[in-house]
């Protein structure tokens, strides 16, 4: 369907939503009912100021004329919120906020790093299956490797000498607390994510600038708790919660997610 025929679409579509004639609409439009007839024919190519006039005729945003125009079914349309509705949610809410950036973080994470990648098979765990919690589980030569998905914690973030340097922490932890048992026999109920619990973390940074971009370090390779009140076994074992984080990436953090995802591999393998 080329663009006038999805424009003539659209616009039948969008009356006939609001409930009303091509005569009530005319009437809205302060045109003629023959030119809302030949709108919705194709015979009358949409202009700029069209799409203005009928927003406003049907009290709609501009932006859902256009969504409909793309053949886009919008959640913002369907629930009738206008991104300044939504904006002004996410401004007021800052656990919707985080909530919200931390599955847009797993979205771009796939999107920037595994598009490509004709290699690799990535899926996700079902949120509410409790014993399966990988943000991204890779396929990847055979081998299953996974990756957690985290963010930054926002009130840490400060640029570092004025130009594209940044520092900040991100927490890396378990969304809910659960009893786990060490290899000594001890257990613990604690929230903080274990050595050789996950491959590869990969921390949404964002924060620094407003960019979308991650950094990435191994499990294996992360600074594990210091906090007195847990035994050595333990604290060796036990993720620290917060981690420092900078841009450009430092060690154990990297950029190249490429050189990561083979170290895990190579790990992976030797297990």
């Amino acid at each position: 369907m080329d663009l006038e025929a999805r424009g003539a679409e659209a616009v039948r579509l969008l009356r006939k939503r609001a409930g009303i004639t091509q005569a009530a609409l005319s009437v809205r439009l302060g045109q003629p009912q023959s030119l809302v007839s030949k709108m919705e024919t194709g015979e009358r190519q949409l202009h700029v100021h069209d799409l203005f006039a009928l927003a406003g005729a049907l009290d709609i945003s501009v932006g859902r004329v256009l969504n409909t125009i793309a053949g886009l079914d919008s959640v913002l349309d369907r629930w009738d919120v206008s991104e300044a509705e939504l904006t002004e949610l996410v401004a007021e809410n800052p656990s919707l906020r985080g909530m919200m950036l931390g599955y847009a973080a797993e979205m771009k994470f796939r999107r920037l790093c595994l598009a490509e990648r004709t290699d690799i098979v990535s899926t996700k765990d079902d949120d509410h299956d409790r014993k399966r919690k990988g943000d991204c589980r890779l396929n990847y030569h055979g081998q299953e490797i996974i990756v957690e998905v985290k963010s930054l914690q926002t009130q840490t973030v400060k640029r570092v000498d004025g130009g594209d340097s940044w520092f900040g922490r991100a927490q890396v932890d378990a969304s809910d607390r659960r009893v786990v048992t060490f290899p000594d026999g001890s257990q613990l109920g604690t929230t903080l994510l274990l050595r050789g619990e996950f491959d590869i973390l990969a921390v949404n940074c964002f924060a620094f600038g407003d960019r979308w971009r991650f950094v990435f370090a191994l499990n294996s390779d992360l600074e594990t708790s210091g906090w007195k009140k847990y035994t050595p076994a333990q604290r060796a074992l036990l993720i620290k919660s917060m981690q420092d984080i900078h841009f450009p990436a430092r060690p154990p953090f990297t950029e190249d997610f490429g050189s990561v995802l083979e170290r895990a591999l190579a790990s992976r393998s030797r297990s």
